[in-house]
């Protein structure tokens, strides 16, 4: 908001009760935020030049968007891109070593930089009506291409599992395939969130990498 409020405000004492109106405490997404950010320097540009008395809608507005950001934002990046970006990294690590972590740094952080820049542009474009892009149900279709997307990326991590072992298949192994299997399964039918299966799989991985010979 700094560089917004220095533009809109020449004056010392009206830069000083703009910083203090956003100093307030605001709890979102931090991706998400951007939405709020561009909503909310447009509002002050209005509430300028449309000589508003008070200050209170655009306090009230930013108050009431934490709550739509927030549920939003940990849908779409804490349980589904986060967790799919993760299996991606384990998965290219497995196959090219070194390559896992640059696919985990650059699939992450394209969506995540998209995000924080739609989101001030989409934000300062609708002002109030911004509320409306903040539905769970807007992104329904995203959700469910990336937990798809997810569960594909599963079925490949079992198949390299078990066409890399070959002969050596043993017990250990066979347990190990089914319960990733009955975990995955479990949570499709459960229509659960992608990043649930993901992590405990991996968590899987790790402990019979660990206790099974």
């Amino acid at each position: 908001m700094i560089p917004s409020i220095k533009k809109l405000y020449s004056d010392k004492e009206g830069r000083s009760e703009c910083l203090k109106r956003h100093l307030q405490f605001f709890n979102a997404h931090p991706y998400f935020a951007s939405f709020a950010l561009g909503a909310v320097a447009r509002l002050e540009e209005k509430k300028i030049f449309e000589k508003w008395e008070s200050d209170k809608p655009i306090i009230v507005f930013k108050d009431r968007l934490c709550g739509p950001l927030g549920a939003v934002g940990d849908k779409l990046f804490w349980q589904t891109i986060k967790p799919l970006t993760a299996l991606l990294s384990v998965f290219t690590s497995l196959l090219f070593g070194f390559l896992g972590p640059i696919v985990l740094f650059v699939s992450y952080n394209i969506p995540h930089l998209y995000m924080r820049y739609y989101g001030i542009i989409r934000g300062y474009e609708m002002d109030f009506d911004i509320v409306r892009e903040l539905s769970k149900r807007k992104y329904e279709k995203q959700y469910q291409i990336l937990r798809s997307i997810g569960f594909v990326l599963l079925g490949l991590f079992i198949g390299y599992i078990i066409v890399f072992t070959g002969e050596t298949l043993d017990w250990s192994m066979v347990a190990f395939l089914f319960l990733v299997v009955s975990i995955t399964w479990y949570f499709v039918k459960a229509r659960k969130p992608i990043s649930w299966p993901i992590f405990l799989n991996l968590a899987l991985l790790m402990v019979f990498n660990i206790f099974v010979p």
